[in-house]
């Protein structure tokens, strides 16, 4: 009972307090958030946009398909270059982008993000592809990022060496694919030609079936090696860059922070007001 009574009379004394210096309050409030709207009103404003993205050095590197490994190689490359970023080294970040310096001082913030998808049993598996977050200054430079990204990767040695090694390994893939296709359509050429005699229909059985069968395996097989040599680059974009034109607005979030820093500090001064 008598901590019921401590809390209320607590309670009553913080209003009392609150109502005999509510003028000093609110001016202390209308202060920080004046402040906060003046600052978002003459700060450098930014934009955010985003792109999906795909990357080939995974089966380069014949990666297997584990948790987020599908991507990881393509995502720390991106992510590296916010040390750049962060440091402000704005002429080493144009270099690797092979962009002008000028450009590269308008970026605020680059991350790459693993792409996931839910299956059926609630189980998160990485996809393919991933994200591209871009905080700019300028919204009309994405273009020149983008094609500057595309160089990153295709001038970085690591992702070269594999690359130049995957489309060889690719090449050599393909001939033997090719070779085997051509000794198996001649078995099944002489196995169909001994096995014609006058009065009997021509029909593919038996041995000469299970030929037929692993020729358009192998043929899907190197169809399938084609596409991926020439569709997985180093770095292709599934979905541009968004071209946004509003820029990003961070006062209310900065507002209500104003205002609970403002409502503390006009207690406190409240305080040593009253205790003087």
């Amino acid at each position: 009972m008598n901590e019921e009574l401590n809390v209320k009379e607590l309670f009553a004394n913080f209003v009392k307090f609150n109502i005999r210096n509510k003028k000093r309050i609110l001016m202390f409030l209308l202060l920080g958030f004046m402040s906060v709207v003046v600052y978002q009103k003459f700060k450098i404003p930014y934009y955010e946009t985003k792109a999906i993205c795909s990357s080939g050095i995974s089966e380069y590197e014949r990666q297997e398909q584990v948790d987020d490994l599908s991507q990881r190689t393509a995502i720390d490359l991106i992510n590296h270059l916010q040390i750049n970023v962060e440091n402000k080294d704005y002429g080493q970040l144009a270099v690797l982008l092979n962009i002008d310096t000028i450009v590269a001082e308008k970026i605020k913030k680059i991350e790459a993000i693993q792409l996931y998808q839910q299956d059926k049993n609630e189980k998160f598996y990485a996809l393919n592809k991933f994200e591209i977050l871009l905080i700019l200054y300028d919204n009309k430079v994405t273009d020149e990022i983008k094609h500057g990204l595309i160089d990153y990767f295709g001038n970085n040695k690591y992702v070269l060496d594999y690359y130049t090694a995957y489309k060889h390994t690719c090449d050599n893939l393909i001939n033997d694919i090719n070779e085997e296709i051509t000794v198996l359509n001649q078995i099944r050429k002489e196995t169909l030609n001994s096995s014609i005699t006058v009065g009997s229909s021509n029909t593919v059985t038996g041995k000469s079936r299970k030929l037929s069968n692993e020729i358009i395996a192998l043929s899907y097989l190197r169809e399938e090696i084609m596409i991926n040599m020439q569709l997985l680059k180093p770095l292709s974009f599934v979905q541009e860059f968004a071209q946004v034109n509003q820029k990003e607005d961070e006062i209310f979030s900065w507002g209500l922070l104003s205002l609970f820093i403002s409502y503390i500090i006009a207690n406190i001064v409240s305080i040593v007001l009253e205790v003087r």
